[in-house]
């Protein structure tokens, strides 16, 4: 059996801006959980009124993809280390 939290989604199949509500379906947390998150600000979003609007880019920041180009979903470049 599944767990209710397994998601089939994949980052690079989420929208660029994502709601609190993509996150519960992405991620394997709460609704408390994605709240207290964007309030202690752990992860980086806009609020406009009472809605939060995150950026993928922030999401992805949030889980460690630090590579920009990873993060938009574009190949990336191989790098040739010299001397090994």
């Amino acid at each position: 059996m599944i767990p209710g939290w397994f998601s089939m989604l994949s980052f690079d199949n989420l929208p660029d801006v994502l709601t609190p509500k993509h996150l519960m379906e992405f991620l394997p947390l709460g609704r408390n959980a994605i709240y207290d998150a964007l309030n202690r600000k752990d992860i980086p979003s806009v609020r406009i009124g009472q809605k939060y609007l995150i950026p993928k880019t922030a999401l992805g920041e949030f889980l460690g993809l630090s590579d920009k180009s990873a993060v938009a979903g574009t190949p990336t470049e191989e790098k040739t280390v010299w001397g090994t």
